[in-house]
């Protein structure tokens, strides 16, 4: 689409009236697929920023309760069902965001969060250069910079919402940095008892 077709959109007040539906049976049904198909919708329109944030912080709430259910149950995250998958990009995106804020620990524990929760080797691999990067407390774009291939993208759809592909430095920076990405996990290994 191109910006004349999403001015038209936006001031189509049956497509507007229609996406205001149904942001509300997303939250009100606690659906993160529905509240970020919609959050997708509202970033494209360029709507106000008060709107993205008031769906995003109904998305962060939705995926933390239901992280803290998974904990409490002791239940992994399984990348082939839906709502899993959308709660963990949603957990993702918000360790992305502090780690671009420079909150290195916020950032640190989420990444250690998903390699624990998520059932699926390859998510789980791709959170240590994550944590180790986050850890060391290198810059967010550092690590963009110098260890995510970016010029590969993700070969799986499923994956398409995390970095997971990385340059093959990464093998060099994982090993100079294995005692802080053991400490990291140590931290960890407290938290499961």
């Amino acid at each position: 689409m191109n910006q004349n077709e999403f001015a038209d959109l936006k001031n189509n007040p049956e497509f507007m009236m229609d996406l205001a539906n149904r942001e509300e049976a997303a939250v009100k049904a606690k659906d993160i697929e529905g509240m970020y198909d919609v959050l997708d919708t509202a970033v494209m329109l360029n709507l106000s920023a008060e709107r993205l944030d008031r769906i995003y912080t109904e998305i962060l709430q939705t995926v933390f309760d239901r992280l803290a259910d998974k904990l409490t149950k002791q239940e992994f995250f399984d990348i082939s069902d839906k709502r899993d998958l959308y709660t963990l990009r949603g957990i993702y995106e918000h360790g992305i965001e502090r780690y671009s804020e420079d909150d290195y620990k916020g950032a640190k524990e989420i990444f250690l969060i998903l390699h624990y929760t998520a059932n699926d080797e390859t998510l789980s691999a791709a959170m240590m250069p994550h944590i180790a990067a986050a850890a060391s407390q290198m810059k967010f774009d550092d690590f963009i910079d110098e260890l995510v291939n970016v010029e590969n993208p993700n070969e799986s759809e499923i994956y398409g919402f995390f970095l997971t592909n990385f340059k093959p430095s990464v093998t060099g920076f994982l090993e100079e940095k294995r005692e802080v990405l053991e400490s990291a996990l140590k931290e960890l290994e407290s938290l499961k008892k």
